[in-house]
């Protein structure tokens, strides 16, 4: 346990024990924060030195996405704005202000404007341990205050300087920073390769889909369990000709919300495929209240979205003992007028295929928010499988896909709370 008034980590590596307590300094001291060039937008080319911008620095990663870099041939004094395998970066504005990531890549690249670049002044500093400090809570809280007290989400060499900086100070301190960050480092590459493969599970996910719907045009899919080869093709059904659609809450105040009955909002059906009921806020609804209720087999879809590629999620209601439930204002209802006719689980995946999301771009409408109407969302055709049995099979295989996906996505997010307690435990505490 650290002792009273001293800055030392409740944490520490046993040869590092009779070390003392830390220091506190003043980052600019021991690191500088250089700006990148002023590249012209119109001057990028499609090959040369990568382009590290903003946009390339990730709300949430350890490390610099280099996926949508420009390029660059030659700028005058080049030497200064180029930056190199495991140098430490920074948005200085804009939505990722603060954020920061390391450059992971082999190859050089250029920095650009708007994008600092932590530089140590001192030989006896041990660069990765800053790529460490910049995620504690010491340098997060300084950097909220900074970004609160100016009128635009934008943040200065001088800014970052001026912070407070906690570090080992015994004559030992260069191994001790190294030994902090290298323990953090591999937990990172640890957390980086299963996200990685995370990934590469969701683009296993979407290829799988694209083979086990039929493509744009067609009536039958590119691979059919064996069981199926040979059977009726699909068959194109009109939304409307098979379903309702039914409105949100309406009517309701500001004071109706926080107690009540429980309803779905939008971020639910915008970020799952299906309604876990323990997340529903709350809404007051009389008893003699006209409202529509959920019920088992409901397709909730969301109405509007900044852009026509986000409008138009759906989740569906896949629990048969769900309580009495309602849906936010800005998503509607498609029921079926059968519901045996369709297997549920299928349609999670019938309304997120790529047939149906194209097909819900193109009635999208608006300029700055893109909406679609109950009206127009009717007149979407899809192919779907007379045979049950094979909808019940399609949705097995991607669901055991699915398993495998939030089993990916829950062990990321232990290691990330993991390392989380790991650091409050490594750096001493103002």
């Amino acid at each position: 346990m650290a002792n009273d008034n001293k800055y030392i980590p409740a944490l520490r590596f046993p040869e590092f024990q009779n070390d003392g307590e830390w220091g506190l300094a003043s980052v600019g001291i021991y690191y500088k924060v250089q700006g990148g060039f002023a590249f012209k937008s119109g001057e990028f080319k499609d090959s040369g030195i990568p382009i590290v911008r903003i946009s390339n620095i990730p709300n949430d990663g350890n490390y610099v996405d280099t996926n949508n870099c420009v390029y660059y041939d030659r700028i005058p004094n080049e030497k200064s704005f180029l930056i190199a395998k495991g140098d430490l970066l920074i948005a200085m504005s804009g939505a990722t202000t603060g954020k920061t990531a390391v450059y992971n890549k082999d190859n050089e690249a250029y920095l650009n404007q708007r994008v600092g670049l932590f530089k140590s002044t001192n030989s006896q500093n041990y660069y990765p341990f800053i790529c460490q400090w910049v995620k504690t809570e010491l340098f997060q809280n300084q950097l909220k205050r900074t970004l609160a007290a100016g009128a635009q989400p934008n943040i200065s060499s001088k800014d970052i300087e001026s912070f407070t900086l906690i570090y080992p100070t015994s004559d030992n301190s260069s191994n001790e920073q190294k030994k902090i960050a290298d323990c953090l480092s591999s937990l990172d590459s640890y957390i980086d390769a299963t996200k990685r493969k995370l990934e590469l599970l969701k683009e296993h996910k979407k290829g799988l889909m694209q083979r086990l719907f039929p493509a744009k045009g067609k009536t039958s899919p590119e691979i059919r369990f064996p069981e199926f080869i040979g059977t009726k093709e699909w068959t194109p059904k009109q939304l409307g000709f098979i379903g309702e659609t039914f409105g949100g809450l309406s009517g309701k105040s500001a004071e109706d919300f926080g107690t009540g009955k429980p309803f779905v909002t939008y971020k639910q059906v915008f970020n799952s495929s299906e309604i876990d009921f323990s997340e529903c806020a709350l809404v007051q609804v009389s008893e003699n209240e006209v409202q529509n209720s959920l019920q088992y087999g409901d397709i909730l879809v969301t109405m509007s979205s900044e852009t026509p590629d986000e409008v138009g999620y759906t989740a569906v209601v896949t629990n048969k003992n769900i309580p009495e439930c309602y849906l936010n204002s800005f998503c509607f209802i498609y029921r079926l007028f059968d519901d045996e006719s369709i297997d549920t689980k299928f349609l999670i995946y019938l309304f997120s295929n790529d047939a149906y999301r194209a097909a819900v771009v193109r009635i999208a409408q608006g300029i700055t928010r893109f909406n679609i109407s109950k009206t127009k969302f009717k007149e979407i055709e899809l192919v779907i499988p007379e045979n049950k049995n094979e909808q019940i099979k399609i949705a097995e295989t991607l669901s055991s896909v699915d398993k495998q996906i939030a089993e990916y996505d829950k062990k990321i997010k232990a290691l990330e709370l993991h390392k989380k307690g790991l650091m409050q435990q490594l750096f001493p505490k103002l």
